[in-house]
């Protein structure tokens, strides 16, 4: 029996990949897709948690040194990006409209303190709606900010099976082409393994970055929306000290 001699050049990924069965380069195709998509994905959401950050942080240190919540009526246009402003334009919005019907245009001076204490005493019954209100927004912009990140996590949990789909159906495919072969060696099989162990790598690759990425916005979402609740709280507060003030008047 002549030695087994071993080739001269190890065979590339781009020559094994080639070299592969068609399942196996339907698979690749189909992980390639996929890790087009999850990175795509990934740095969307990395620009748009900077953003997100940077904005916060800047409307967070004005908010503190307010003197009011009702100063940035006009201030959370300027932030596109961060739900706060929008959670704050809707509290103001809402305040704004529950305080309308409750005033008397010009009152008399004898209706005047009982009308104030009316107002006060309806919008402090109302103050729910208006937590109700930034909350819904609140919900609304993480649907938006979450939108995308679901598929992340498909992506993470898929990649793997479809690369092992892969490897099993090239290991089968390989034993089925030796087993008329009355003497079966390692030579004889390793190409057709190692070639389906190409789509394993491939899922893996695919998976593993997804799957980081994933938990990180996910942390990322669950510090904003713990910001956010501590938000709307400051707001509510700050409604319920103008109701106070104003009896005080």
């Amino acid at each position: 029996m002549e030695p087994f001699v071993p080739p001269t050049a190890p065979s590339s990924w781009w020559t094994t990949i080639l070299g592969a069965g068609l399942f196996a380069k339907a698979v690749l195709l189909v992980l390639l897709v996929f890790s087009v998509i999850s990175w795509t994905i990934i740095i969307k959401k990395l620009r748009l948690f900077r953003k997100i950050k940077r904005e916060n942080k800047t409307l967070l240190s004005l908010f503190q040194h307010r003197r009011s919540v009702l100063q940035f009526q006009k201030l959370t246009a300027e932030y596109k990006n961060t739900p706060l402003a929008k959670i704050l334009a809707r509290g103001l919005y809402e305040w704004d409209n529950l305080k309308k019907p409750l005033s008397l245009t010009n009152p008399a001076p004898t209706q005047k303190m009982a009308t104030q204490t009316i107002s006060s005493s309806a919008l402090a019954q109302l103050l729910p709606n208006v937590h109700d209100a930034m909350n819904r927004t609140s919900s609304f912009e993480f649907e938006q900010i979450e939108r995308s990140l679901p598929f992340l996590a498909t992506i993470s949990s898929v990649s793997p099976f479809l690369g092992l789909l892969g490897t099993v159906w090239g290991v089968l495919s390989a034993l089925l082409n030796v087993k008329n072969i009355p003497i079966v060696t390692l030579q004889i099989i390793a190409p057709g393994v190692s070639d389906a162990l190409v789509t394993t790598v491939a899922g893996l690759l695919v998976a593993i970055p997804a799957l980081i990425f994933y938990n990180y916005f996910v942390g990322k979402l669950r510090d904003i929306s713990t910001e956010s609740e501590r938000f709307i709280s400051a707001i509510i507060s700050d409604f319920r000290k103008e109701i106070v003030f104003s009896n005080l008047k």
